[in-house]
């Protein structure tokens, strides 16, 4: 597959394994350590230059990659952790968001953490987009943990967006992933480990009960929080929305 892999000293099943990726650690000939990622689906590599990703190794027109193995633990696994590491995480989220870009799947376990340092891993569908989706789908895989933001991941961000409007993406973003095909293909995909299948029957169970207590709670009482969720639901910004009705009030 790669040159690399020919004169590994060894090649092991890496604890931890994806929902997407089927993952294996190699220690290199010079002693270095990389992760074989190979996608259970073949897909396109991305073509952006990512801010502070792990270093890719080797590639392949399928998708499989070997990348830089980075050191210490996945968040999901670390928590809680302290101040200063939240305030690491903040900063790299910050240094992607600050170009444009977006990591497109930040959940816990693509999120490498040790002692004064934090790490996004797995940049399999990075791409352009408003930061508050990604913020709003952190918020959203903290919960699935049992767990908030801390006041220290602003502080590393440098900066905390409304929360009334973060909110309203966190509402769209998981009206939009439990529509999504996300939850028949893991339950489809024969090579799951039981704990992971149970792990995403889990979260859909706390996704929909979460969903159903913001309209219970705040849904119901507020048109203006309705109207931004249909129009997020219909890939519309609010300022847009507010631009197009511009000239009808003016009539």
């Amino acid at each position: 597959m790669f040159r690399l892999l020919e004169t590994a000293v060894r090649v092991e099943p890496l604890e931890g394994e994806g929902l997407t990726n089927v993952l294996h650690l190699v220690t290199l000939a010079d002693g270095r350590k990389a992760v074989l990622r190979q996608p259970k689906v073949a897909r396109d590599l991305p073509k952006f230059v990512i801010p502070g990703a792990p270093e890719v190794l080797a590639h392949n027109g399928r998708g499989d990659v070997l990348v830089e193995y980075v050191e210490g633990r996945t968040l999901a696994d670390a928590l809680p952790v302290s101040e200063e590491v939240w305030r690491r995480i903040g900063e790299a989220f910050a240094k992607v968001h600050a170009v444009g870009l977006l990591h497109n799947d930040v959940n816990l376990y693509n999120i490498i953490v040790r002692e004064g340092a934090a790490t996004l891993i797995d940049w399999d569908n990075p791409g352009l987009g408003n930061p508050l989706d990604e913020l709003a789908a952190f918020e959203e895989h903290l919960y699935l943990h049992g767990t908030v933001l801390p006041q220290a991941f602003w502080i590393g961000y440098g900066s905390r967006p409304d929360p009334n409007l973060l909110r309203v993406h966190r509402i769209a973003g998981c009206i939009a992933w439990l529509a999504s095909s996300d939850w028949r293909q893991w339950e489809a995909d024969r090579t799951l480990k039981p704990e992971h299948l149970a792990r995403v029957r889990n979260w859909r169970r706390l996704l929909a009960g979460w969903l159903a207590g913001q309209f219970r709670t705040a849904l119901l009482g507020s048109d203006g929080l309705a109207a931004e969720v249909a129009v997020l639901q219909h890939g519309e910004r609010p300022e847009d929305r507010h631009e197009q009705r511009g000239p009808q009030h003016r009539q």
